[in-house]
């Protein structure tokens, strides 16, 4: 269903200030009795030109001013501006430009989209003067035709100013949707970089913590391996929340990924650190086959590896892990550890931000819980070739 238009609020001289609209008004207003007194002077057979004649011609004009501020009194304004032409020519006045205002009062309809009452003031005012050509006395064929004329004309350019505003007001709103979603996809994306950076780094630092502690006495040499595995993972942390949150203070700027973008040399160290951290790693062929991947994709699959290690730590801390990267026509991760599989795969923020991930670049991702284990499968199109 197509929503209502929103109410016109058109000019600085629309609904609530319409006193500039009094000015072109009364300008109009003075034209069209000039333009009559002449008519009549010019064709004295007629009606001899009187007060009761201006009063009549002076209500199309300020017609125009009920019809800016909408709701009943653009219905009065409607009704005055046929009114008054029509009763000044039955009365038998010389028509001239009688009828100009009327036109007038239907493109502002049009304008103020009024699009019934525009439509109703043109086809009153072509009927009355049609009706009126037909008696004695009255004005001319030639006369009534040239007045529908351009009252059918005053009609168009109502509705072609209508339709261009309400063309105007779909787009603006369009531009502000793509706005909201512009700002809700790098939220979410901000939120997921620091999701894939403090998990991974605060699971890494719990486990040299905790080796640090237990061999704190008896192994001081291991103890301080663990406690400089935790000053790197810190920094690399700190340095990593500190390019995501940049982007925030580039106002104006278009999104983009943090500085240091991952590459083949990062995904060497996410292995390395796995093993540093207790886990038995299988990566046979990974380090070769990262350099081959797209830079525009290495990001994902950079966080994807990132994530899966995180999660082999945090629900299965000791477990051997199998890791297998393919680049053909296709990208394809594989993470399997042996650890205890659940019974239940529960989609938090670190598997929904992966799919999200491989998603936004035509991917699918697969996390299943198996007999063997957990297993994470990223496919992803290679797109240069």
């Amino acid at each position: 269903m197509t929503p209502a238009p929103a109410p016109w609020s058109g000019p600085p001289w629309g609904r609530g200030r319409w006193g500039w609209v009094a000015v072109p008004a009364a300008f109009l207003g003075l034209v069209t009795v000039l333009g009559a007194a002449g008519a009549g002077w010019w064709h004295p057979q007629a009606r001899a030109f009187d007060a009761l004649a201006v009063l009549l011609l002076l209500l199309a004009p300020a017609a125009i001013v009920l019809v800016v501020r909408g709701g009943r009194a653009a219905v009065v304004g409607t009704v005055l501006a046929v009114v008054g032409p029509t009763t000044f020519v039955a009365l038998g006045y010389e028509p001239g430009p009688a009828f100009v205002p009327l036109g007038f009062v239907v493109v502002a309809l049009g304008v103020t989209r009024q699009r019934v009452l525009s439509l109703a003031a043109g086809t009153a005012g072509a009927l009355a003067v049609t009706v009126l050509a037909i008696g004695p006395d009255t004005p001319t064929l030639v006369y009534a035709t040239v007045t529908v004329a351009g009252l059918a004309v005053a009609m168009l350019l109502g509705e072609g100013a209508r339709g261009r505003a309400e063309r105007m007001q779909a787009l603006r709103a369009a531009r502000a949707s793509r706005q909201e979603s512009a700002v809700a996809a790098e939220r979410l994306r901000i939120a997921r970089e620091l999701h894939d950076v403090l998990a991974h780094s605060l699971s890494g630092i719990t486990v040299q913590a905790g080796v640090g502690l237990h061999l704190m006495d008896r192994e001081p040499e291991a103890a301080r391996r663990a406690l400089t595995e935790i000053r790197e993972a810190s920094r690399d942390a700190l340095d990593e929340v500190r390019e995501v949150l940049g982007v925030l203070r580039a106002d104006g700027e278009a999104p983009r990924e943090p500085a240091g973008a991952p590459g083949p040399r990062s995904v060497t160290e996410l292995l390395v650190r796995a093993r540093a951290d207790g886990l038995t790693v299988d990566d046979e062929g990974v380090a070769e086959a990262a350099t081959q991947v797209p830079d525009p994709l290495a990001g994902v699959v950079h966080r994807t590896l990132q994530e899966a290690l995180t999660n082999v730590r945090r629900h299965a801390p000791g477990a051997s892990v199998q890791v297998r990267l393919t680049v053909n026509d296709r990208i394809v991760l594989e993470v399997v550890d042996d650890g205890p599989g659940a019974a239940e795969v529960v989609d938090g923020y670190g598997l929904r931000g992966m799919r999200e991930r491989a998603q936004s670049v035509g991917g699918t991702l697969v996390a299943a819980s198996g007999p063997t284990g957990f297993q994470v499968r990223l496919e992803l199109p290679r797109g240069d070739r």
